[in-house]
């Protein structure tokens, strides 16, 4: 047990549960960066009034919204569609493995079942045990339930439907489960060229949804050092070139997009470095 554990514990026993939670909300606050405004000019962070969304904003063009627009028991914000009809381009003319967590009403497991190729197997996971009506095995779509967090039961669901080549967590938004589950899923039940979604990211800066002081977000930029963790450990670009006999393994984050409360990981096999070359 942690001090601050212990502390907690200490606390509570003594009745002051209400200032523990105080504390810990303060603690786990978002902390707005100041640094880029050190460094760019300032009309990059002049204040900009933007009108409410509105339906008349609806992605028309959009193939995704188009089969989900017509289903029952879904919530989406509008702009995802235009980034679900980007990262599943590829993706819906062959069958694929898909794992989405949160059910909720079955509105998007709907929609990937019109969506993608008909051989393709769609696996949903829930806390709500009245979720288990949306389990339909002659339509390939599959419902597991149990929590996001757990890595046994995340372990059963890779064992029995997996490797996956696209997850998706529209789960409970909580930063720690969006961390847990991108733990437990991204290596071992994830194809090695798959694709790990995480949306609702903007739930990252709520205190409701701000159980820990580090986010997935803030994971997710640090991953991008972790992306180039092997450059520092060479003095520069001559020990990439062709030839070099160092051949260390690059990790397996092909590439993080950052979009508005979206995040897509695309996974990669272990290779080589990256190589130079000069003519």
């Amino acid at each position: 047990m942690t001090p601050s554990h212990f502390a907690g514990m200490v606390a509570r026993s003594l009745g002051f549960d209400k200032q523990v939670e105080r504390v810990k909300a303060y603690r786990d606050r978002y902390r707005a960066p100041t640094a880029p405004q050190g460094v760019l000019p300032p009309q990059y962070f002049d204040p900009v009034e933007r009108v409410a969304g509105s339906r008349r904003e609806t992605p028309s063009g959009s193939g995704v919204y188009q089969q989900w627009a017509s289903l029952p028991g879904g919530h989406k914000w509008l702009h995802y569609f235009e980034v679900y009809d980007e990262l599943f381009a590829g993706l819906r003319t062959r069958p694929i493995r898909m794992l989405e967590i949160g059910v909720y009403q079955g509105g998007s497991l709907r929609m990937w079942r019109k969506v993608l190729h008909a051989d393709s197997l769609i696996v949903g996971i829930d806390i709500d045990p009245a979720c288990a009506r949306f389990d339909s095995p002659g339509e390939r779509v599959r419902v597991r339930i149990g929590s996001q967090d757990d890595p046994d039961f995340l372990a059963a669901v890779a064992a029995e439907f997996g490797p996956f080549d696209v997850i998706l967590d529209d789960g409970s938004h909580m930063c720690s489960h969006m961390i847990e589950s991108f733990g437990h899923l991204f290596l071992p039940a994830l194809d090695p060229h798959g694709l790990y979604i995480v949306e609702d990211t903007h739930t990252n800066y709520w205190e409701q949804y701000r159980n820990r002081g580090y986010s997935f977000v803030d994971l997710c930029k640090d991953l991008v050092d972790v992306m180039h963790s092997h450059y520092p450990l060479r003095a520069g670009e001559p020990a990439y070139r062709i030839g070099r006999p160092e051949q260390l393994v690059s990790l397996h984050v092909r590439e993080i997009t950052f979009r508005d409360s979206i995040i897509a990981i695309r996974k990669k096999p272990v290779g080589p470095l990256p190589a130079s070359q000069h003519n």
